[in-house]
């Protein structure tokens, strides 16, 4: 069975890396694409979504399987209520996906190119994603503290 230190360990590992992925994308990667030709616009957003897999949704999933699992299998030291505020705001970043990012990205392609009416939502509502990413990692370095016994109470 699965420890519940080193699960939290993983998990903490895992939304530490999600942090620096989440703002990469935000600061960098999807401010590049108003840069991309119209013409290779459809390609360029193909091979993007292709590529973040391993990268971002793999780690992405790991994270919320972690939160999910810290239920059964807690940390010493870790009261419920925080592995349980981690688990809602996991589902947040998941129904969000799901239901608004996601989606929002598969519509930004047009014949004529990217649809910046869309970029744009796009840009302003993915800092809601980029917080809830931030909140759980912030979360989980706090859980891990605690379960180490460094007094971060």
């Amino acid at each position: 069975m699965i420890n519940g230190a080193w699960l939290l360990f993983a998990t903490t590992i895992l939304s530490v890396y999600s942090v620096g992925q989440v703002w990469l994308v935000q600061l960098s990667s999807y401010r590049l694409w108003a840069f991309v030709g119209a013409g290779e616009f459809r390609a360029y957003h193909a091979a993007w979504w292709r590529s973040i897999w391993g990268v971002v949704l793999a780690p992405a999933a790991l994270v919320t399987i972690g939160a999910l699992l810290m239920l059964w299998r807690p940390s010493p030291g870790v009261p419920s209520w925080a592995i349980w505020l981690g688990v809602v705001l996991q589902a947040a970043l998941v129904a969000g996906t799901a239901i608004w990012w996601g989606p929002l990205m598969a519509r930004l392609e047009a014949p004529s190119g990217m649809l910046m009416d869309r970029y744009q939502l796009l840009m302003t509502t993915h800092w809601l994603r980029v917080a809830l990413v931030t909140a759980y990692a912030l979360l989980a370095l706090w859980m891990l503290a605690r379960s180490l016994g460094l007094g971060v109470d």
